[in-house]
Formats: C-alpha cells, structure tokens, sequence
C-alpha cells in the first residue's frame, strides 16, 4: 500500500518587535499598544500585526492622551507595519502631528511550530487589559478604574498640591543624580528645595507600586549613593521621599516588597493622600 510522501514539518524563524507607547523617552515609562511577528524564512514571508484593542492603561503613562484620537493612528498604522521592512524608518509613515510617541524595542528572535499559536499566546503576554493591582469595582467603568494609579497620575497629584499651596514654582525639578551614580544616569528625582535654616535638602519623587516595580528597585540601589554624594559634596542633610498609591492599590506581595525595598535604604514612603503635609511643610520651611 502506497503512503502518501510525509510532508516534513519545519519551525517558522520569526523577528518579533513590540511597538510602544512612550510619552517621555527618557524616562521608562510606557505601554505596550502592539507587536508585529515577521516570518523571515525566504520561503513562507508573512506578517502578523496585533494592536490593543483596550487603550485605557496609556492614560497610566499619559494622562492626559485622547485614546480615540491615538486609537485612531493605530489604525492608520496597522496597513504600514503589515508591509514595513525596516522597522527603524516606520516613523516616517506616520501623520506629523502624531498624538503621542510610538516606538518599537529592539527585535527579539522566535522560533515557533505555528504562527498562529504564536500569534495568540503574544496577545494574551502583551495586550491583556492592565489589571491593577487593587479591587476590582464592578460599578466603575474601566477608565474610571486606572485613573487614580501610576506614576503619571502621582504627578499629576503632586503639581496640583504643589500649586494649591503656592510652592510649585519655588522647586527645582529633574533634579540629575549622575554626579552621585555614573555618567549619563538618566534617573532625575522629580522636585526637591533646600531648608536653608536646618540645612537639609528635600526630595520628593512619584513611585507606581502598581505599574513600574523597577523604578522602586532602581531608586532603592541609587538612594545611598545619592545621600552619600550630596551629603559630602553640598555639606546638606537630603532625604527622600517616595510618593506612592494610595491604598487599597499596591498592597500586593510584590508591591510590599518593592516599598521594603525603598524603606530599608531610609527613602521615606508616603502615599499621594500624604502630598498636602508635604507642601505645607515646604511652604513652612521655605518661607513663604
């Protein structure tokens, strides 16, 4: 009995790039809006592109962004990255008066058995809905739900109480650490002002415990070395102060740890609730 000849089975070699959203380049914050998963056997080209269908969790990184108009950009985009071969000069494709900033991570290889098995379990790793770590309030509607959590919104908070008590503008801001850590640090603590009386310095620097774990981690291994540094070159006092979520958010085992981490190197970690005190007692020492 004759067999048919066995066909034989071959893995697709594929370039994988998630495509972001990233208000502020120089600093890490962003989200993953989508991906693009090209097939780069010569034989069988293809390419799938995925977009998020849920673009709430952009407004955790940019709070301020019109999702329909950015929802709309995508779309327009979605027939270029289908044909793009060079992922560096898709930017060149996009409308000038772009709405926010898009921009692609450096390629990773995949090697996979299916394409559509693969293009399934990349959807379900990078464009679930963020889920924060807080309750989930049935009543709410999901916008309503990720307004009051990541370190966009802190800082929003933060200029608000900052403004109210007539201190915002007696602050310096983005203040650079690279003198205390290394050269081209691009860690800035967000504000901080000099208590010229007592002597010491005053920082205060917005910290997610629901979306970026790492900035905590980050600030924990820079802190010592900061205080260190500004202690012996300026002479001054200088603390810090990590404004956090206010509760039920970031009461996970993973944000508790992360808040350890920051308290354990003597970074004071208060909740945005906490922000008016703070100004209060800025306008107090600052003398205003």
């Amino acid at each position: 009995m004759n067999r048919p000849p066995h066909k034989k089975e071959f893995k697709h070699k594929c370039e994988l790039r998630l495509l972001v959203c990233e208000p502020n380049p120089f600093r890490p914050d962003r989200v993953t809006v989508g991906f693009v998963l090209r097939d780069i056997n010569g034989e069988t080209p293809r390419v799938e592109v995925r977009l998020a269908q849920n673009l709430d969790s952009i407004q955790c990184v940019y709070p301020d962004a019109d999702v329909d108009a950015i929802k709309g950009l995508l779309l327009e985009m979605e027939p270029v990255l289908r044909s793009v071969t060079d992922f560096d000069k898709y930017l060149e494709n996009l409308p000038s008066d772009g709405t926010t900033v898009f921009s692609f991570l450096p390629g990773s290889a995949v090697l996979t058995d299916s394409m559509e098995t693969e293009v399934n379990f990349l959807n379900r790793q990078y464009l679930a809905s963020l889920a924060p770590n807080g309750p989930q309030d049935g009543q709410k509607s999901r916008k309503e739900r990720t307004a009051d959590f990541g370190r966009a919104y802190i800082l929003r908070k933060m200029e608000e109480v900052f403004v109210q008590f007539d201190v915002s503008k007696h602050l310096s801001r983005d203040i650079s650490v690279e003198d205390h850590t290394f050269k081209g640090d691009s860690l800035a603590i967000d504000f901080g002002y000099l208590n010229r009386v007592s002597n010491y310095y005053r920082m205060m620097h917005a910290v997610s415990l629901v979306t970026n774990l790492d900035r905590a981690k980050i600030l924990g291994l820079s802190w010592p070395l900061i205080r260190d540094g500004m202690n012996k070159v300026k002479g001054n006092n200088p603390e810090l102060f990590a404004i956090v979520e206010d509760r039920p958010y970031g009461v996970d085992p993973k944000a508790q740890a992360a808040r350890g981490w920051m308290e354990q190197v003597g970074i004071r970690v208060e909740t945005v609730s906490s922000v008016m005190l703070l100004a209060a007692k800025a306008k107090l020492d600052l003398q205003l």
